[in-house]
């Protein structure tokens, strides 16, 4: 279960998910809220896709202004699809999903593994929009009855336990996969975007306050001010967003127009990143970006805000030869510390090759779906079979 497949980072690993699942296991089926996105063509043919506004139709639109109206039908849909596919498991992901898929299991009898994707903490407050507090309750009930709960990093697990007040035993960490194999065939296949001979840096994501872009803006006026010797990036705008038109009449403004290009929407940014001299992920919180994970596996030097899922990668490697390096370049602050940050990785020719490749070898060793998508397996597995560890479950029936 995923709101759509409109080519975010949850939508993307949701698809990855269906097309790595063991056939000769799992016969998976897709619901979606709405049955948008550039992602839907990807879908592989033999997944069913059942979709909440198409039941829904026109007109019921006038009694969706009823307070609850719409999660109440949300809810009686997502059951009606379990009880008439005959549905054995249900894999949720995001709070969203979360917020439809508990209730609506709950009533089937049906044993779920959901996802948590961002420290909830930031993302909850920030996404929920009104009622928050009973959101925030609901979501604690649904967790608690779910019979495993995904966080894609040891930093989420611990904000999850904390905001929803949880045992961190709760929660199975479980870090999203990249498919290298996959992401080389499209960069291979697909036309190499036009570019000049300046280091470019490709900047992957929403135009959102929490994605941090107003920190390249800062950096970009910093080094076009305090280092007018050193040789000015292009940088790469790639995703829409409600901060675009402020963004570009800023840029506008500071007269740097000519050192920016907005590419907008693109359906594989992969073949952007792959492009790129380096990738700048300048978000406030994440909880397991996927634009890091491609550019990592495609060899380009990553520079990311130092945040808790970046001072984690050092765990992950399964390599001790590779385990604890650090992965990519961190900047702690606003605009002046990512334009250091930039000069230095745009300098630093050893340092910065050292480090991709270390970072290229944990996602395509340790983080691909061969080692990723089993332990899932096993989660869905297991729910299907008892409860599950770590969280009271309310699935009573036997094998």
């Amino acid at each position: 279960m995923i709101s759509s497949l409109e080519g975010g980072g949850s939508e993307r690993q949701a698809l990855l998910l269906l097309e790595k699942l063991d056939r000769g296991r799992f016969a998976p089926e897709l619901y979606l809220l709405r049955k948008t996105g550039s992602l839907l063509g990807r879908v592989p043919a033999d997944v069913p896709i059942h979709s909440f506004a198409e039941s829904a139709g026109a007109d019921a639109q006038g009694w969706f202004h009823l307070p609850g109206a719409v999660h109440r039908a949300q809810v009686s849909h997502v059951s009606d699809i379990l009880r008439q596919r005959g549905i054995d498991v249900v894999y949720d992901r995001t709070f969203h999903m979360t917020l439809i898929a508990a209730p609506a299991a709950q009533q089937c009898g049906i044993p779920r593994v959901s996802t948590i994707v961002s420290p909830p903490s930031r993302a909850v407050p920030l996404n929920a929009g009104r009622f928050l507090a009973i959101k925030r309750r609901r979501l604690r009930s649904g967790y608690r009855s779910a019979a495993a709960v995904i966080a894609v990093s040891g930093p989420t697990a611990r904000d999850a336990a904390t905001y929803y007040g949880l045992s961190r035993q709760a929660f199975t960490v479980i870090p999203n996969p990249v498919d290298a194999e996959t992401l080389d065939a499209i960069v291979a296949q697909s036309p190499r975007p036009r570019r000049d001979e300046r280091f470019t840096i490709a900047c992957v994501g929403r135009m959102s306050v929490e994605k941090g872009q107003v920190d390249l803006l800062k950096a970009a006026e910093c080094l076009a001010r305090s280092h007018p010797d050193f040789p000015m990036p292009k940088f790469w705008m790639i995703g829409d967003g409600p901060l675009r038109a402020s963004f570009e009449h800023a840029i506008d403004s500071l007269r740097l127009r000519e050192h920016f290009e907005f590419i907008g929407h693109v359906e594989q940014p992969a073949v952007w990143v792959a492009a790129a001299d380096a990738v700048c992920i300048p978000s406030h919180f994440e909880g397991f970006p996927n634009v890091m994970l491609e550019a990592m596996a495609l060899g380009i030097p990553v520079i990311a805000r130092s945040i808790d899922v970046t001072r984690s990668l050092g765990r992950l490697a399964s390599d001790p030869a590779v385990r604890g390096r650090d992965y990519v370049a961190t900047f702690t602050g606003s605009g002046i510390a990512l334009a250091d940050k930039i000069r230095r990785v745009r300098l630093n020719t050893t340092g910065t090759r050292s480090r991709v490749l270390a970072a290229r070898r944990l996602a395509r060793e340790s983080l691909s779906p061969d080692k990723i998508v089993p332990k899932i397996e096993l989660l869905l597995t297991k729910a299907m079979v008892h409860s599950g560890p770590g969280i009271t479950s309310n699935y009573n029936r036997s094998p």
